[in-house]
Protein backbone atom coordinates (compact mmCIF):
# COMPACT_ATOMS: atom_id res chain seq x y z
CA UNK A 1 0.00 0.00 0.00
CA UNK A 2 2.40 2.84 -1.45
CA UNK A 3 1.04 5.13 -3.52
CA UNK A 4 1.42 8.66 -4.30
CA UNK A 5 -2.36 9.01 -6.29
CA UNK A 6 -5.43 7.07 -5.31
CA UNK A 7 -5.94 3.56 -7.16
CA UNK A 8 -8.26 0.99 -6.94
CA UNK A 9 -9.34 -1.08 -3.95
CA UNK A 10 -8.30 -4.22 -6.01
CA UNK A 11 -4.59 -2.74 -6.81
CA UNK A 12 -4.62 -1.37 -2.82
CA UNK A 13 -2.63 -4.31 -1.96
CA UNK A 14 0.00 -2.75 -4.54
CA UNK A 15 3.37 -0.66 -4.66
CA UNK A 16 4.16 2.36 -6.90
CA UNK A 17 7.02 1.62 -8.59
CA UNK A 18 7.47 4.84 -10.16
CA UNK A 19 7.48 7.17 -7.16
CA UNK A 20 9.52 10.02 -7.53
CA UNK A 21 10.65 9.78 -4.20
CA UNK A 22 12.32 6.39 -4.29
CA UNK A 23 14.52 7.68 -7.46
CA UNK A 24 12.58 6.65 -10.41
CA UNK A 25 13.19 9.26 -13.50
CA UNK A 26 11.80 9.94 -16.94
CA UNK A 27 15.06 8.98 -18.90
CA UNK A 28 13.78 10.12 -22.38
CA UNK A 29 11.29 11.24 -24.44
CA UNK A 30 10.95 11.48 -28.05
CA UNK A 31 8.79 14.42 -28.12
CA UNK A 32 8.08 17.10 -25.20
CA UNK A 33 7.20 20.53 -27.18
CA UNK A 34 3.59 21.30 -25.21
CA UNK A 35 4.52 19.83 -21.41
CA UNK A 36 7.75 18.17 -20.14
CA UNK A 37 8.01 14.44 -19.56
CA UNK A 38 9.16 14.88 -15.93
CA UNK A 39 5.52 15.67 -15.29
CA UNK A 40 4.19 11.88 -15.17
CA UNK A 41 6.33 11.35 -12.31
CA UNK A 42 4.73 14.05 -9.59
CA UNK A 43 2.84 13.08 -6.74
CA UNK A 44 -0.81 13.72 -6.54
CA UNK A 45 -3.27 14.01 -9.25
CA UNK A 46 -2.63 16.01 -12.14
CA UNK A 47 -3.67 19.94 -11.85
CA UNK A 48 -5.93 22.47 -14.04
CA UNK A 49 -5.00 25.64 -14.47
CA UNK A 50 -8.09 27.52 -16.35
CA UNK A 51 -6.87 30.26 -18.65
CA UNK A 52 -3.16 29.38 -18.38
CA UNK A 53 -0.61 29.25 -21.36
CA UNK A 54 3.01 29.13 -22.08
CA UNK A 55 4.78 30.10 -25.43
CA UNK A 56 3.88 26.65 -27.28
CA UNK A 57 0.36 26.53 -26.07
CA UNK A 58 -2.09 25.26 -23.53
CA UNK A 59 -0.52 24.42 -20.08
CA UNK A 60 -1.02 21.40 -19.49
CA UNK A 61 0.35 19.35 -16.38
CA UNK A 62 1.60 15.97 -17.73
CA UNK A 63 3.62 15.03 -20.76
CA UNK A 64 2.22 16.15 -24.22
CA UNK A 65 4.12 15.62 -27.61
CA UNK A 66 3.28 18.19 -30.84
CA UNK A 67 0.97 16.93 -33.15
CA UNK A 68 2.54 14.28 -35.66
CA UNK A 69 2.74 15.15 -39.21
CA UNK A 70 4.93 12.26 -39.87
CA UNK A 71 4.75 7.86 -39.33
CA UNK A 72 5.79 6.83 -35.78
CA UNK A 73 4.63 7.30 -32.88
CA UNK A 74 6.00 8.81 -29.31
CA UNK A 75 7.38 6.78 -26.13
CA UNK A 76 9.08 7.70 -23.31
CA UNK A 77 11.62 5.78 -20.86
CA UNK A 78 11.21 5.83 -17.24
CA UNK A 79 13.85 4.08 -14.99
CA UNK A 80 11.86 2.57 -11.78
CA UNK A 81 13.47 3.95 -8.17
CA UNK A 82 12.45 0.23 -6.99
CA UNK A 83 12.77 -2.78 -9.74
CA UNK A 84 10.18 -5.24 -9.61
CA UNK A 85 7.29 -7.07 -11.08
CA UNK A 86 4.41 -5.10 -12.33
CA UNK A 87 0.77 -6.22 -11.85
CA UNK A 88 -1.01 -2.77 -13.48
CA UNK A 89 -0.20 -0.05 -14.98
CA UNK A 90 -1.74 3.31 -14.80
CA UNK A 91 -2.38 5.86 -17.62
CA UNK A 92 -3.53 8.85 -16.78
CA UNK A 93 -5.19 11.20 -19.51
CA UNK A 94 -6.48 13.42 -16.79
CA UNK A 95 -7.59 17.16 -18.46
CA UNK A 96 -6.12 15.75 -22.09
CA UNK A 97 -9.77 15.51 -23.17
CA UNK A 98 -8.92 16.66 -27.06
CA UNK A 99 -5.19 15.48 -26.87
CA UNK A 100 -5.10 12.17 -25.36
CA UNK A 101 -3.54 9.02 -27.30
CA UNK A 102 -5.71 6.87 -29.32
CA UNK A 103 -3.84 3.76 -28.12
CA UNK A 104 -0.77 2.75 -25.50
CA UNK A 105 1.22 -0.58 -25.43
CA UNK A 106 4.37 -0.54 -22.52
CA UNK A 107 7.62 -2.40 -22.48
CA UNK A 108 10.14 -2.78 -20.03
CA UNK A 109 13.46 -4.83 -19.59
CA UNK A 110 15.46 -5.32 -16.60
CA UNK A 111 19.59 -3.74 -16.37
CA UNK A 112 21.29 -1.83 -13.60
CA UNK A 113 20.45 1.70 -13.42
CA UNK A 114 23.70 3.36 -14.28
CA UNK A 115 22.61 1.70 -17.96
CA UNK A 116 23.11 4.23 -20.91
CA UNK A 117 20.06 5.68 -22.46
CA UNK A 118 21.55 5.21 -25.87
CA UNK A 119 22.13 1.53 -24.94
CA UNK A 120 18.58 1.79 -24.11
CA UNK A 121 17.07 2.64 -27.29
CA UNK A 122 19.52 0.52 -29.17
CA UNK A 123 18.21 -2.73 -27.71
CA UNK A 124 15.59 -5.37 -29.42
CA UNK A 125 12.22 -5.99 -29.07
CA UNK A 126 11.65 -9.73 -27.95
CA UNK A 127 8.35 -11.38 -27.06
CA UNK A 128 7.47 -11.57 -23.31
CA UNK A 129 8.56 -14.82 -21.89
CA UNK A 130 11.49 -14.55 -24.32
CA UNK A 131 13.70 -13.90 -21.43
CA UNK A 132 17.23 -15.28 -23.02
CA UNK A 133 16.74 -13.77 -26.24
CA UNK A 134 19.67 -11.38 -26.61
CA UNK A 135 21.39 -12.30 -23.27
CA UNK A 136 18.26 -10.81 -21.24
CA UNK A 137 19.18 -7.93 -22.56
CA UNK A 138 15.95 -6.79 -24.61
CA UNK A 139 12.67 -5.13 -24.48
CA UNK A 140 10.06 -7.13 -23.87
CA UNK A 141 6.25 -6.29 -24.50
CA UNK A 142 4.01 -7.02 -21.62
CA UNK A 143 1.14 -4.89 -22.54
CA UNK A 144 0.03 -4.80 -25.83
CA UNK A 145 -1.41 -1.75 -28.08
CA UNK A 146 -4.44 -0.98 -26.22
CA UNK A 147 -6.97 1.91 -26.38
CA UNK A 148 -7.02 4.57 -23.76
CA UNK A 149 -9.53 6.87 -23.00
CA UNK A 150 -9.58 10.90 -23.06
CA UNK A 151 -9.79 12.34 -19.21
CA UNK A 152 -9.27 9.05 -17.39
CA UNK A 153 -7.91 6.97 -15.11
CA UNK A 154 -6.57 4.07 -17.63
CA UNK A 155 -5.56 0.84 -16.03
CA UNK A 156 -4.04 -1.34 -18.01
CA UNK A 157 -3.20 -4.97 -16.85
CA UNK A 158 -0.61 -7.54 -18.35
CA UNK A 159 -1.50 -10.96 -18.53
CA UNK A 160 0.14 -12.06 -15.48
CA UNK A 161 2.70 -10.14 -13.08
CA UNK A 162 5.96 -9.89 -14.79
CA UNK A 163 9.28 -10.60 -14.53
CA UNK A 164 11.58 -8.22 -12.83
CA UNK A 165 11.45 -4.48 -14.67
CA UNK A 166 13.88 -2.16 -13.70
CA UNK A 167 12.92 0.19 -16.73
CA UNK A 168 9.71 1.03 -18.65
CA UNK A 169 8.91 2.05 -21.95
CA UNK A 170 5.51 3.43 -22.92
CA UNK A 171 4.64 4.32 -26.16
CA UNK A 172 1.40 6.24 -27.03
CA UNK A 173 0.03 6.18 -30.89
CA UNK A 174 0.47 8.39 -32.70
CA UNK A 175 1.10 11.33 -30.60
CA UNK A 176 -0.62 13.13 -27.92
CA UNK A 177 -0.71 13.61 -23.84
CA UNK A 178 -0.82 11.73 -20.76
CA UNK A 179 -0.97 13.22 -17.16
CA UNK A 180 0.64 10.95 -14.81
CA UNK A 181 2.16 7.32 -15.23
CA UNK A 182 1.84 5.00 -12.21
CA UNK A 183 3.43 1.48 -12.47
CA UNK A 184 2.19 -0.49 -9.91
CA UNK A 185 3.39 -4.06 -8.60
CA UNK A 186 5.92 -5.82 -6.55
CA UNK A 187 9.23 -4.80 -5.31
CA UNK A 188 11.82 -7.27 -5.99
CA UNK A 189 15.04 -5.78 -4.40
CA UNK A 190 18.57 -7.18 -5.76
CA UNK A 191 19.03 -10.41 -3.46
CA UNK A 192 22.94 -9.09 -3.10
CA UNK A 193 21.78 -6.72 -0.98
CA UNK A 194 20.72 -9.05 1.68
CA UNK A 195 23.82 -11.30 1.16
CA UNK A 196 26.30 -9.06 2.09
CA UNK A 197 27.90 -8.28 5.68
CA UNK A 198 26.02 -5.39 6.50
CA UNK A 199 23.31 -4.73 8.75
CA UNK A 200 20.28 -3.75 6.40
CA UNK A 201 17.27 -1.67 6.33
CA UNK A 202 14.55 -4.53 6.30
CA UNK A 203 11.65 -2.42 6.15
CA UNK A 204 12.75 -0.23 3.46
CA UNK A 205 10.16 0.49 0.56
CA UNK A 206 13.38 -0.11 -1.62
CA UNK A 207 14.35 -3.22 -0.06
CA UNK A 208 10.45 -4.42 -0.21
CA UNK A 209 8.63 -3.36 2.59
CA UNK A 210 5.28 -2.64 2.97
CA UNK A 211 2.28 -1.43 5.11
CA UNK A 212 -0.43 -3.90 5.54
CA UNK A 213 -2.73 -2.60 7.83
CA UNK A 214 -3.28 0.87 10.04
CA UNK A 215 -5.26 1.82 12.71
CA UNK A 216 -5.64 5.62 11.66
CA UNK A 217 -3.90 7.70 8.51
CA UNK A 218 -6.30 10.97 8.80
CA UNK A 219 -3.51 13.11 8.27
CA UNK A 220 -0.79 11.08 6.60
CA UNK A 221 -0.32 7.47 5.23
CA UNK A 222 2.28 4.82 6.89
CA UNK A 223 4.04 4.13 3.89
CA UNK A 224 6.02 7.85 4.72
CA UNK A 225 7.55 5.96 7.30
CA UNK A 226 9.08 3.90 5.14
CA UNK A 227 10.48 6.03 2.25
CA UNK A 228 14.23 7.21 1.61
CA UNK A 229 15.84 9.59 2.96
CA UNK A 230 14.14 12.95 4.77
CA UNK A 231 10.86 14.47 3.51
CA UNK A 232 10.31 18.21 3.46
CA UNK A 233 7.61 18.79 6.18
CA UNK A 234 5.14 17.48 8.43
CA UNK A 235 2.99 16.10 5.14
CA UNK A 236 5.43 13.62 3.96
CA UNK A 237 5.20 11.44 7.47
CA UNK A 238 2.53 9.40 9.27
CA UNK A 239 0.00 11.31 11.06
CA UNK A 240 -3.54 9.95 12.46
CA UNK A 241 -6.18 12.22 13.79
CA UNK A 242 -6.32 13.01 17.74
CA UNK A 243 -7.44 9.79 19.56
CA UNK A 244 -10.56 11.05 21.75
CA UNK A 245 -10.73 6.85 23.46
CA UNK A 246 -8.20 5.14 25.22
CA UNK A 247 -5.36 3.19 23.65
CA UNK A 248 -2.72 3.84 20.76
CA UNK A 249 -2.78 4.01 17.09
CA UNK A 250 -0.78 1.19 15.63
CA UNK A 251 0.56 0.13 11.65
CA UNK A 252 1.62 -3.08 10.62
CA UNK A 253 4.65 -3.11 8.32
CA UNK A 254 5.46 -6.45 6.49
CA UNK A 255 9.41 -7.00 5.78
CA UNK A 256 11.24 -6.88 2.92
CA UNK A 257 12.54 -10.16 3.80
CA UNK A 258 11.87 -12.44 6.74
CA UNK A 259 14.90 -11.58 8.86
CA UNK A 260 16.46 -10.66 12.87
CA UNK A 261 16.04 -6.91 13.53
CA UNK A 262 19.01 -5.71 15.24
CA UNK A 263 18.08 -1.80 16.05
CA UNK A 264 15.18 0.02 15.05
CA UNK A 265 15.79 3.94 14.13
CA UNK A 266 12.66 6.21 14.37
CA UNK A 267 12.56 9.98 13.42
CA UNK A 268 9.91 12.59 14.52
CA UNK A 269 11.38 15.22 12.71
CA UNK A 270 8.66 18.57 11.63
CA UNK A 271 6.26 16.72 14.71
CA UNK A 272 7.18 19.09 16.73
CA UNK A 273 3.59 20.11 18.60
CA UNK A 274 1.99 16.34 17.52
CA UNK A 275 4.66 14.19 18.15
CA UNK A 276 3.38 10.82 20.34
CA UNK A 277 4.29 10.43 23.85
CA UNK A 278 5.17 6.97 23.55
CA UNK A 279 5.51 4.13 21.32
CA UNK A 280 6.14 -0.08 21.65
CA UNK A 281 7.01 -2.42 19.02
CA UNK A 282 6.44 -6.43 18.43
CA UNK A 283 7.46 -8.47 16.09
CA UNK A 284 5.31 -11.61 14.55
CA UNK A 285 6.61 -14.41 12.23
CA UNK A 286 3.85 -15.30 10.32
CA UNK A 287 6.16 -17.40 8.04
CA UNK A 288 4.03 -20.35 6.76
CA UNK A 289 0.31 -18.80 7.87
CA UNK A 290 -1.84 -18.24 4.68
CA UNK A 291 -2.81 -14.80 3.93
CA UNK A 292 -6.38 -14.70 5.62
CA UNK A 293 -4.88 -16.62 8.87
CA UNK A 294 -1.43 -13.68 9.01
CA UNK A 295 -4.22 -10.77 8.20
CA UNK A 296 -6.82 -11.70 11.24
CA UNK A 297 -3.56 -11.47 13.52
CA UNK A 298 -2.94 -7.72 12.89
CA UNK A 299 -5.10 -6.29 15.10
CA UNK A 300 -5.02 -9.05 17.57
CA UNK A 301 -2.37 -10.02 20.25
CA UNK A 302 -1.56 -13.57 19.05
CA UNK A 303 1.76 -14.43 17.90
CA UNK A 304 3.34 -11.20 18.91
CA UNK A 305 6.34 -10.99 20.92
CA UNK A 306 8.13 -7.39 22.09
CA UNK A 307 10.81 -6.31 20.33
CA UNK A 308 10.85 -2.90 21.78
CA UNK A 309 9.32 -1.91 25.22
CA UNK A 310 7.17 0.95 25.91
CA UNK A 311 9.54 3.87 25.56
CA UNK A 312 9.39 7.46 25.07
CA UNK A 313 9.48 9.62 22.01
CA UNK A 314 10.88 13.17 21.72
CA UNK A 315 9.32 16.17 18.85
CA UNK A 316 11.34 16.73 16.20
CA UNK A 317 13.97 14.30 17.02
CA UNK A 318 15.76 10.73 15.77
CA UNK A 319 15.47 7.81 18.38
CA UNK A 320 17.65 4.95 18.30
CA UNK A 321 16.47 1.47 20.28
CA UNK A 322 17.83 -1.96 20.08
CA UNK A 323 15.70 -4.72 19.63
CA UNK A 324 15.60 -7.44 22.64
CA UNK A 325 13.59 -10.04 20.13
CA UNK A 326 16.79 -12.10 18.98
CA UNK A 327 14.20 -14.32 16.54
CA UNK A 328 13.17 -13.91 12.80
CA UNK A 329 9.70 -12.03 12.37
CA UNK A 330 8.04 -11.28 8.69
CA UNK A 331 6.03 -8.54 10.37
CA UNK A 332 6.34 -5.05 12.69
CA UNK A 333 3.82 -3.60 14.54
CA UNK A 334 4.56 -0.41 15.97
CA UNK A 335 2.09 1.54 18.60
CA UNK A 336 2.03 5.01 19.30
CA UNK A 337 0.51 6.42 22.76
CA UNK A 338 -1.95 7.82 22.01
CA UNK A 339 -1.70 9.19 18.73
CA UNK A 340 0.44 11.77 16.57
CA UNK A 341 2.74 11.54 13.73
CA UNK A 342 6.01 9.69 12.82
CA UNK A 343 8.27 10.54 10.27
CA UNK A 344 10.68 7.56 9.32
CA UNK A 345 11.43 4.54 10.51
CA UNK A 346 14.48 2.09 9.73
CA UNK A 347 14.45 -1.06 11.17
CA UNK A 348 18.28 -2.88 10.17
CA UNK A 349 18.96 -6.02 10.61
CA UNK A 350 19.96 -9.33 9.00
CA UNK A 351 17.67 -11.09 6.00
CA UNK A 352 17.73 -14.81 6.23
CA UNK A 353 17.99 -17.44 3.79
CA UNK A 354 14.87 -17.91 1.44
CA UNK A 355 13.78 -21.61 0.53
CA UNK A 356 15.08 -21.18 -2.91
CA UNK A 357 18.61 -19.89 -1.32
CA UNK A 358 18.59 -22.64 1.04
CA UNK A 359 18.02 -25.19 -2.00
CA UNK A 360 20.74 -23.64 -3.95
CA UNK A 361 23.15 -24.13 -0.99
CA UNK A 362 21.98 -27.74 -0.59
CA UNK A 363 22.92 -28.33 -4.12
CA UNK A 364 26.37 -26.53 -3.51
CA UNK A 365 27.26 -29.07 -0.19
CA UNK A 366 26.26 -31.99 -2.15
CA UNK A 367 28.66 -31.56 -4.86
CA UNK A 368 31.82 -33.69 -5.62
CA UNK A 369 35.49 -32.90 -4.38
CA UNK A 370 36.60 -32.02 -7.87
CA UNK A 371 32.91 -30.26 -8.46
CA UNK A 372 33.44 -27.95 -6.26
CA UNK A 373 37.22 -27.12 -7.01
CA UNK A 374 35.81 -26.66 -10.55
CA UNK A 375 32.92 -24.68 -9.73
CA UNK A 376 34.72 -22.35 -7.32
CA UNK A 377 37.27 -22.23 -9.90
CA UNK A 378 34.88 -20.81 -12.25
CA UNK A 379 33.65 -17.93 -10.08
CA UNK A 380 37.43 -16.74 -9.75
CA UNK A 381 40.52 -18.00 -11.78
CA UNK A 382 42.75 -18.87 -9.30
CA UNK A 383 43.77 -22.48 -8.14
CA UNK A 384 44.32 -21.16 -4.74
CA UNK A 385 41.36 -19.41 -4.37
CA UNK A 386 39.49 -22.75 -4.92
CA UNK A 387 41.01 -24.89 -2.70
CA UNK A 388 40.27 -22.33 0.44
CA UNK A 389 36.56 -22.06 -0.51
CA UNK A 390 36.99 -26.09 -0.68
CA UNK A 391 38.39 -26.29 2.47
CA UNK A 392 35.99 -23.32 3.94
CA UNK A 393 33.01 -25.65 3.63
CA UNK A 394 30.01 -25.89 4.56
CA UNK A 395 28.35 -23.01 4.74
CA UNK A 396 25.97 -22.18 7.44
CA UNK A 397 24.09 -19.25 4.89
CA UNK A 398 24.72 -17.34 2.03
CA UNK A 399 25.47 -14.73 3.61
CA UNK A 400 28.48 -16.99 5.28
CA UNK A 401 29.34 -18.15 1.71
CA UNK A 402 30.17 -14.82 0.65
CA UNK A 403 32.10 -13.74 3.41
CA UNK A 404 33.95 -16.77 2.73
CA UNK A 405 34.44 -15.67 -0.79
CA UNK A 406 35.99 -12.18 0.48
CA UNK A 407 38.29 -13.84 3.04
CA UNK A 408 39.50 -16.16 0.48
CA UNK A 409 40.61 -13.65 -2.06
CA UNK A 410 41.89 -11.05 0.31
CA UNK A 411 44.53 -13.64 1.72
CA UNK A 412 45.60 -14.41 -1.97
CA UNK A 413 48.90 -13.37 -3.03
CA UNK A 414 49.56 -11.21 -6.45
CA UNK A 415 50.74 -14.14 -8.06
CA UNK A 416 47.52 -16.07 -7.28
CA UNK A 417 45.83 -12.88 -8.52
CA UNK A 418 47.33 -12.42 -11.77
CA UNK A 419 46.10 -16.04 -12.06
CA UNK A 420 42.89 -15.14 -11.23
CA UNK A 421 42.76 -11.96 -13.88
CA UNK A 422 44.60 -14.35 -16.90
CA UNK A 423 40.81 -16.07 -16.36
CA UNK A 424 39.43 -13.07 -18.53
CA UNK A 425 38.91 -12.13 -22.35
CA UNK A 426 40.21 -9.04 -23.35
CA UNK A 427 36.94 -6.66 -23.20
CA UNK A 428 35.04 -6.22 -26.64
CA UNK A 429 36.35 -9.20 -27.81
CA UNK A 430 33.76 -10.89 -30.26
CA UNK A 431 31.45 -13.57 -28.50
CA UNK A 432 33.60 -16.21 -30.11
CA UNK A 433 36.36 -14.64 -28.85
CA UNK A 434 35.59 -14.41 -25.36
CA UNK A 435 34.11 -17.77 -25.10
CA UNK A 436 37.76 -19.55 -26.74
CA UNK A 437 39.55 -17.83 -23.87
CA UNK A 438 37.12 -17.08 -20.42
CA UNK A 439 36.54 -20.06 -18.13
CA UNK A 440 33.27 -19.78 -18.94
CA UNK A 441 31.39 -18.38 -22.11
CA UNK A 442 28.71 -17.39 -20.20
CA UNK A 443 31.03 -15.47 -17.46
CA UNK A 444 33.86 -13.56 -19.34
CA UNK A 445 35.25 -10.73 -18.18
CA UNK A 446 32.73 -8.53 -16.48
CA UNK A 447 30.11 -10.66 -18.06
CA UNK A 448 30.88 -9.49 -21.98
CA UNK A 449 27.05 -9.04 -23.06
CA UNK A 450 26.97 -6.50 -20.77
CA UNK A 451 28.52 -4.21 -23.62
CA UNK A 452 25.32 -4.30 -25.62
CA UNK A 453 25.05 -2.71 -29.09
CA UNK A 454 27.17 0.07 -28.35
CA UNK A 455 28.95 2.15 -31.21
CA UNK A 456 31.82 0.06 -33.04
CA UNK A 457 34.33 3.10 -32.67
CA UNK A 458 34.14 2.46 -28.72
CA UNK A 459 34.71 -1.18 -29.22
CA UNK A 460 37.83 -0.48 -31.34
CA UNK A 461 39.23 2.14 -28.36
CA UNK A 462 38.67 -0.69 -26.38
CA UNK A 463 40.50 -3.22 -28.62
CA UNK A 464 43.22 -1.01 -28.76
CA UNK A 465 43.97 0.21 -25.36
CA UNK A 466 43.73 -3.68 -24.07
CA UNK A 467 46.75 -3.89 -26.13
CA UNK A 468 48.15 -1.20 -24.67
CA UNK A 469 47.32 -1.79 -21.20
CA UNK A 470 48.71 -5.84 -21.45
CA UNK A 471 51.98 -4.14 -22.73
CA UNK A 472 52.52 -1.81 -20.32
CA UNK A 473 51.24 -4.38 -17.12
CA UNK A 474 51.44 -7.45 -17.79
CA UNK A 475 47.56 -8.50 -17.62
CA UNK A 476 44.13 -7.99 -19.20
CA UNK A 477 42.59 -4.88 -18.52
CA UNK A 478 39.72 -6.19 -15.69
CA UNK A 479 36.63 -4.07 -15.41
CA UNK A 480 33.21 -5.24 -14.42
CA UNK A 481 31.01 -4.18 -17.27
CA UNK A 482 28.17 -4.45 -15.74
CA UNK A 483 25.68 -1.24 -15.89
CA UNK A 484 29.14 0.25 -17.89
CA UNK A 485 28.62 1.20 -21.75
CA UNK A 486 31.68 0.31 -24.06
CA UNK A 487 32.23 4.23 -23.96
CA UNK A 488 32.36 4.95 -20.59
CA UNK A 489 34.71 1.41 -20.41
CA UNK A 490 37.25 2.88 -22.85
CA UNK A 491 36.97 5.83 -21.23
CA UNK A 492 38.24 4.34 -17.99
CA UNK A 493 40.64 2.49 -19.84
CA UNK A 494 42.35 5.28 -21.07
CA UNK A 495 42.41 7.02 -17.23
CA UNK A 496 44.17 3.36 -15.99
CA UNK A 497 46.49 3.84 -18.04
CA UNK A 498 48.16 6.54 -16.53
CA UNK A 499 48.28 4.43 -13.20
CA UNK A 500 51.25 2.65 -12.02
CA UNK A 501 51.35 -1.20 -11.89
CA UNK A 502 50.86 -1.41 -8.23
CA UNK A 503 47.80 0.54 -8.21
CA UNK A 504 46.03 -1.48 -11.27
CA UNK A 505 46.48 -4.44 -9.59
CA UNK A 506 44.51 -3.41 -7.00
CA UNK A 507 41.95 -1.56 -8.93
CA UNK A 508 41.73 -4.93 -11.07
CA UNK A 509 41.81 -7.14 -8.05
CA UNK A 510 38.38 -5.25 -6.57
CA UNK A 511 36.59 -5.44 -10.20
CA UNK A 512 37.67 -9.32 -9.73
CA UNK A 513 35.48 -8.98 -6.39
CA UNK A 514 33.16 -7.68 -8.04
CA UNK A 515 32.79 -10.15 -11.06
CA UNK A 516 32.69 -13.01 -8.57
CA UNK A 517 29.95 -11.92 -6.78
CA UNK A 518 27.77 -11.32 -9.55
CA UNK A 519 28.81 -15.14 -10.81
CA UNK A 520 28.04 -16.25 -7.37
CA UNK A 521 24.86 -14.77 -8.01
CA UNK A 522 23.74 -15.93 -10.90
CA UNK A 523 24.55 -19.30 -9.65
CA UNK A 524 22.36 -19.26 -6.52
CA UNK A 525 19.48 -18.24 -8.75
CA UNK A 526 20.28 -20.76 -11.42
CA UNK A 527 20.04 -23.26 -8.53
CA UNK A 528 16.73 -22.43 -6.87
CA UNK A 529 17.94 -19.40 -5.10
Amino acid sequence: MSHSQAVSPSLAHTTDLSLDATGSFVLYATDEYFAAKENLLKPGAPEWREGAYTDRGKWMDGWESQRRRTPGHDFVIVRLGTPGSIEAVLCDTTHFKGNAPQTVSVEVLDLPAATPVEELLALPVVANGDADANGGRAWREVIPRSEVLPDTHNVLVPAAPTARASHVRLRIHPDGGVARLRVLGKVLPDPHLFWGPASVDLAALENGGTIAAVSDAFFGPPMNLLLPGRGAHMGEGWETRRRRTPGSDWCVIALGRRGVVERLELETHFFKGNAPQALHVEGLDAAGLAPAERGARFATEAGWAPLVARAPMIPHHRLVLDSTLARPVTHLRVHIFPHGGVHRLRAYGHALDTAGELDALGVLHGLKAQERLLLFQSLCGARAFAERMTAAMPFASVRAWFAATDQAFASLDEAAWLEAFAAHPALGETKAAAAATAQSADWSNGEQSALGGDAGEARERLREGNQAYREKFGFVFLACASGRGARELADWLDERLAHDRATEIAIAAGEQVRITRLRMGRWLQGNGG
